[in-house]
């Protein structure tokens, strides 16, 4: 029996390594690429963009088409690591993306091929208004209003995506008013000069049985000059502040004892230069009853919803300075109504002392202010007990 020699078996081994062509496979790619849409995935919510992210390399393509061929656009960031769509997915779309990275020594990625499709809504909800309106100026009072076309049941899914943003850092809180409105209030008055940015990023988003947001919208306004007023019931006096100095008190007549202007922080929110007053607007006395009235009166300016005005009354100058007897309004002569009419803004204080009937929350459009502040807090949906 023949016994190869240890050569014979070295070179017979290399023989038949290269009659095999005996390679090291290749070393796969380390880029890899992933969707921050799982693959498949249905009924997704089209809140956030799309987002194509390569891991240990950088994007060579990305496209995203829908099933009837269109392209959606998009642009790369940090490096070409990332992919993001440009334009809001739609609603009831479905999606296929397709998607290729490399690593540093240029080797490709297994590609990505994934498709998923976005929810159908049931109805939809957007933004009808904003209080202060874009470009507004108003004064230290004014709260943030945001009401919607339908109502919320999801109203923590909705509050994540409302921002008030204030140039100057102002604690303050979100409260639900009812399922259609929103106010956001600061803890202390606004400080003069404040620009207010206020952002709803509703497009998309889930507010409750599938109802959903079709639009973002964003506004700002200013808060103006530090302007106040204090109305004594006691001393029949109104007087008006400016950046925390007296400038003027005006004699004034308030509300008769059956029907006192009510006490706590009231929002001058309308100004009328002249507006038809009738006492069964309010639940004051009906038409046919003792003290009914209907009347057009000047220089008006509306402090609540339950019938209390800052206005001129002339038949009640006599009584100004000395006695109540209104229904409930500050009654100012015929030159102090004009000059606080000129002089108001929206959104100014107006604090009513000495009255022992206290505003309450029913009774006006803006009762932000007659709810303590640990109170108001509550109010939002994400309200955490410290």
């Amino acid at each position: 029996m023949r016994v190869a020699t240890a050569w014979q078996v070295v070179v017979g081994g290399v023989l038949a390594c290269a009659m095999a062509s005996c390679t090291a496979p290749p070393k796969p790619s380390a880029a890899s690429v992933t969707s921050s849409v799982p693959d498949r995935a249905a009924q997704v919510a089209p809140s956030e963009p799309l987002v194509v992210t390569a891991h240990a390399g950088t994007l060579t393509s990305v496209t995203v088409t829908t099933d009837g061929g269109r392209t959606i656009p998009g642009s790369l960031r940090d490096g070409g690591r990332r992919w993001s769509t440009t334009t809001p997915l739609e609603f009831g779309t479905t999606y296929r993306v397709h998607a290729l990275a490399e690593d540093v020594e240029r080797k490709p990625s297994a590609p990505l091929n994934s498709t998923f499709s976005t929810v159908k809504p049931v109805d939809t909800v957007t933004v009808e208004r904003t209080r202060p309106t874009d470009g507004d100026t108003v004064g230290v009072a004014m709260p943030v209003s945001i009401y919607f076309s339908r109502p919320v049941t999801d109203r923590a899914a909705v509050e994540r995506r409302l921002s008030v943003e204030p140039s100057v850092p102002t604690e303050g809180s979100f409260h639900w008013m009812s399922d259609e409105q929103v106010n956001w209030r600061p803890k202390e008055f606004w400080k003069s000069g404040t620009i207010v940015r206020v952002r709803a990023q509703l497009y998309g988003v889930d507010t409750g049985g599938g109802v959903m947001g079709t639009d973002d919208t964003e506004t700002s306004f200013l808060i103006g000059r530090d302007q106040r007023a204090i109305g004594d019931v006691n001393t029949h006096t109104f007087t008006v502040f400016q950046d925390g100095q007296p400038i003027r008190e005006l004699p004034a007549s308030y509300g008769r004892s059956v029907y006192p202007t009510q006490s706590g922080v009231h929002v001058a929110f309308e100004k009328h230069t002249s507006t038809r007053m009738r006492s069964d607007t309010w639940g004051g006395p009906q038409k046919g009853q003792p003290g009914y009235y209907d009347e057009v009166l000047p220089h008006a300016v509306r402090i609540s919803n339950n019938g209390e005005f800052v206005h001129v009354n002339a038949a009640t100058v006599g009584q100004q300075g000395v006695a109540n007897v209104s229904h409930g309004c500050i009654n100012l002569s015929p030159a102090n109504g004009k000059w606080y009419f000129d002089f108001v803004q929206i959104g100014d204080p107006v604090e009513i002392v000495g009255s022992d009937r206290p505003l309450t929350p029913a009774d006006g459009d803006i009762p932000d202010w007659t709810i303590p502040y640990d109170e108001y807090i509550k109010g939002s949906a994400l309200y955490q007990p410290r």
